[in-house]
């Protein structure tokens, strides 16, 4: 495991710094490491892609546990000297920004698994990368920000009769809602497990996501359209739903609060307002009103 020390000499050697627009923050924690390995599960030959490898504290863990390793790292510098350090191992590195990159050519055809510490700048991106192409991953465990977690968990255990009010929902809750079989929080991790230390705490979030093939069962509908629309009802946060959607060619606000009510929603309800099956409700009941809403783009 690195020190900061060590950490501090190689970017020395490389004639380089950590960039805050990268949100390069190095793990020096062991027992963070050890925990995002035990929620990882690698079983030897295992293929994992990482995004934002850095220094490689985390690669080096996942090799030395068996997985054959694709990174992607958008640094240059740190790109060559991850294929320095990791030559003649199942390891590649593929330089480059991977919020551009189409990922699947790099996997493969074979199962594999997601395991980052996220740029935080990412997060929401590279989990809807990872959860909503052709074949997501068997499993997700990455490092995010803290409160990013405790949100979407809170959102996702909206039913569970814990809170005195309804948990609210942003994009990033109800996309993992949509497409997930189970998610948790393995442990919370402060600053001080990374150098250099960010201002905020961070998680380490496993997911399971649910195979593609089962979203349109439970949901009565194609996720992707539950997403389209809500991405319209969140464009103005603090605005009603039925004013964000009634925005659309073919829908009334008077129209939308209609539809609200007749899904047992409040019609002057936010977008955050609602749960993942009120806007499977609420989208199904524009597929039956013919909304232009699904059939834009």
């Amino acid at each position: 495991m690195m020190k900061p020390s060590d950490i501090r000499e190689i970017l020395r050697d490389l004639g380089t710094s950590p960039k805050k627009g990268l949100g390069q923050h190095f793990l020096v924690d062991q027992s963070v490491l050890h925990a995002i390995l035990d929620a990882a599960d690698i079983r030897n030959g295992e293929t994992v892609l990482e995004i934002g490898p850095g220094l490689g504290v985390l690669t080096d863990a996942l090799l030395r546990q068996g997985a054959t390793v694709i990174a992607i790292e958008q640094d240059k510098k740190f790109a060559a000297f991850l294929e320095h350090r990791f030559l003649g191992q199942p390891f590649r590195v593929v330089q480059g920004d991977a919020a551009h990159l189409d990922w699947l050519p790099f996997v493969g055809s074979s199962p594999w698994k997601f395991i980052s510490n996220l740029p935080y700048g990412i997060t929401s991106l590279a989990l809807r990368k990872a959860l909503w192409n052709e074949r997501p991953p068997e499993r997700v465990v990455v490092l995010i920000q803290r409160d990013v977690a405790e949100r979407a968990m809170d959102s996702l255990r909206g039913a569970s009769g814990k809170y005195k009010a309804k948990p609210k929902t942003n994009l990033l809750s109800l996309m993992l809602a949509l497409s997930s079989l189970s998610a948790r929080i393995v442990r919370r991790v402060p600053a001080k497990c990374f150098y250099p230390a960010p201002k905020v705490v961070s998680a380490v979030f496993e997911i399971i996501p649910m195979p593609l093939g089962e979203r349109t069962e439970k949901w009565g509908i194609d996720p992707e359209k539950i997403m389209e629309v809500a991405k319209v009802g969140f464009a103005h946060p603090r605005k009603v739903l039925a004013s964000n959607l009634s925005r659309e060619k073919d829908l009334t606000k008077a129209i939308v609060e209609q539809f609200l009510e007749e899904v047992g929603v409040n019609p002057k309800a936010r977008a955050e307002d609602l749960s993942a099956e009120e806007w499977a409700a609420l989208v199904k009941r524009f597929v039956v009103g013919g909304s232009s809403l699904l059939v834009h783009g």
